[in-house]
């Protein structure tokens, strides 16, 4: 498979066309090899338009919504950045490629060893329960959760600077419509409707101080 012409094409037809025009994005995009951080048997999948399974119970947000994640956070080369729930580290990744210090958050050890293998040594990595984040490293300019969350955690506000910007998608499990969010400052922003897998499958033991 020509990977190459596959990430090209990911972004003529999925992000090029909803209205994604931030040019250092779409260069990361084209360059970052999305084949790398996901499992093998998903390799042919990389640049389609699905939430791939990672791991034994969690699934990727799909490229367009990584996109929209991103430019929404509107990263400037220099900030700190929190990705929660970073799993095998695409969307950390290309943060980076963006100028971010990026610090990953996931609680899957075999998840966080494929995005150090993929990564090229771009992320810092830490594997802990995500309820919690990273408050070691805090505070932050940025924080991406990479999954739908029920209400934006009090927790993670709290390791988010005063005018600091989080992105998420606001949603139950199986609601069929969820929401892109921003937060900043304290102005609450709704973008568009979406809908994603549970950010916290597999911790139900472990919920969002909400």
């Amino acid at each position: 498979m020509d990977f190459a012409l596959a990430r090209t094409n990911m972004v003529k037809s999925q992000v090029l066309p909803n209205n994604i025009s931030h040019s250092g994005l779409l260069d990361a995009l084209q360059s970052m090899p999305r084949e790398a951080f996901v499992l093998p048997s998903q390799h042919m999948f990389a640049y389609s338009d699905y939430a791939l399974p990672m791991g034994a119970v969690r699934r990727s947000l799909k490229p367009l919504q990584i996109a929209r994640l991103l430019d929404a956070l509107e990263i400037v080369p220099g900030q700190k950045i929190l990705v929660v729930g970073a799993g095998t580290g695409y969307e950390a990744a290309l943060a980076a490629r963006l100028g971010a210090q990026v610090f990953a958050l996931e609680s899957d050890a075999s998840l966080v060893a494929v995005g150090q293998q993929a990564d090229g040594g771009l992320v810092t990595w830490h594997t802990a329960p995500l309820a919690a984040g990273w408050p070691e490293q805090a505070p932050f300019d940025g924080i991406l959760l990479c999954g739908a969350v029920p209400a934006i955690p009090d927790a993670l506000l709290a390791q988010l600077q005063p005018q600091g910007t989080l992105v998420a998608i606001q949603g139950n499990e199986g609601d069929p419509v969820m929401y892109t969010v921003r937060l900043r400052g304290h102005k609450k922003e709704i973008l568009g409707e979406t809908a994603a897998f549970p950010l916290l499958a597999g911790e139900k033991d472990q919920p969002f101080v909400l």
